[in-house]
């Protein structure tokens, strides 16, 4: 019977951790150790615990996530649960945060006794209330204009973190990490921006089609300008050969001319010649001479006729070369 009550205490003596959870057991009555000593034990362990004379209690490490939405049922709790804080310049604005925290190892048993014996509980009691207030404070020194600067924002989320683990270090808990997530104004001041917005488009959209417009006519005055560029050079092509006409019909008219000129003056000396000739001695025989031979090549008809006139010759030779200036006279018809 002895064995069986020991076997039964040694059975409900033991207690294990998770590997992510410490254990911590506490005395209670004083018996063999100080009334209230507490003792960690570490993860991923099974531990004899004398049942009665100590309890047990174990603490999640891992981190944890305070997150807190517009959306009833994506957050922590089923209700509207986001962060309103007012800017600098009076605009509220509703902000989606999460909180990632967890408990300090080394001070798990600090945590046990003086906030909360479970992960929900630690978080309802000091982490949430903390933070909201920590974040409004923090974020009500920028303005509306200033939030939407990421830089900004980060900024001011990193200080709300540091801010916040400093205020929370005094309970064992750390803050790794704060994150803004959605945020929205009222919805008038929404409204007004939405507004704002729309215009900065409209106007975006008008500068791009102004901008597309301008490439268009430049595209189009380049290609009036090959245009007009294709219709100068034939201008000057057509130009060109015509002056290339005009010189060869210069050059050729030149070279004619010449010609004549040269034939001219040719004729000129020849004449200049013949004349210098006929001044000399001898030169009315040369004058004879090519009246004989002009005489010669031409054909005289002798027409018999009733009433025939006769002709001095010998006048007419006169006439002919030049010693007498009045024409012969014909002598009067002979009757047979």
């Amino acid at each position: 019977m002895k064995r069986l009550f020991l076997l039964a205490v040694a059975l409900g003596g033991c207690s294990g951790t998770s590997s992510t959870e410490i254990g911590i057991r506490t005395n209670m009555f004083g018996f063999l150790e100080k009334r209230g000593y507490q003792q960690v034990y570490p993860p991923g362990g099974v531990y004899f615990v004398m049942p009665f004379v100590n309890t047990w209690h174990t603490l999640s490490v891992s981190q944890q996530n305070l997150l807190m939405t517009d959306e009833g049922g994506s957050g922590d709790r089923p209700v509207a649960d986001d962060v309103t804080f007012k800017t600098r310049d009076g605009n509220n604005i509703h902000m989606d945060v999460n909180v990632m925290w967890r408990i300090d190892p080394k001070q798990a048993a600090m945590v046990l006794s003086r906030v909360g014996a479970s992960a929900e509980e630690i978080k309802e009691r000091v982490v949430r209330p903390m933070s909201r207030s920590v974040i409004r404070d923090v974020f009500n020194e920028i303005t509306s204009e200033e939030y939407y600067h990421v830089t900004v924002k980060n900024k001011m989320a990193e200080k709300a973190r540091a801010e916040l683990a400093k205020e929370l270090a005094p309970f064992g808990l750390v803050v790794d990490m704060l994150q803004v997530h959605e945020h929205r104004f009222d919805p008038a001041y929404q409204a007004a921006i939405n507004a704002q917005k729309q215009a900065e488009a409209d106007v975006q959209n008008l500068a791009e089609q102004q901008k597309n417009m301008e490439v268009q006519k430049v595209s189009e005055l380049n290609a009036k300008r090959s245009e007009w560029n294709k219709k100068k050079e034939d201008a000057l092509g057509q130009a060109g050969r015509k002056r290339s006409e005009a010189d060869g019909y210069y050059q050729t008219r030149t070279n004619e001319a010449k010609a004549i000129l040269v034939r001219a003056q040719a004729e000129t000396d020849a004449t200049r010649k013949e004349a210098a000739a006929l001044n000399r001695m001898g030169g009315d025989s040369y004058v004879k001479m090519q009246i004989a031979k002009l005489l010669a090549e031409k054909k005289i008809l002798i027409v018999p006729a009733a009433n025939v006139t006769t002709m001095n010759v010998n006048d007419m030779m006169d006439y002919l070369v030049g010693k007498t200036t009045a024409p012969p006279k014909s002598a009067p018809a002979v009757s047979p």
